[in-house]
């Protein structure tokens, strides 16, 4: 994905980012309500022009072997 920004996990951990021509646009807990934030921030923006993205509460990673 092109103009993808670098997401703040400090600020942004545990929610969902939507991002729309390289920039954060909307973030929450609530999909629904952060893509509808994200409609209202840039108008016309379709479905297909917005990048939700889930980040992580953290940056520790468990391996099981």
């Amino acid at each position: 994905m092109e103009n993808t920004p670098i997401i703040d996990i400090k600020t942004y951990g545990g929610q969902q980012v939507a991002i729309v021509d390289g920039r954060i646009v909307a973030a929450g807990t609530d999909t629904e309500e952060v893509l509808q934030a994200a409609q209202k921030e840039v108008p016309g923006a379709t479905w297909q022009d917005i990048l939700l993205v889930s980040v992580p509460k953290s940056l520790n990673v468990i391996y099981s072997v």
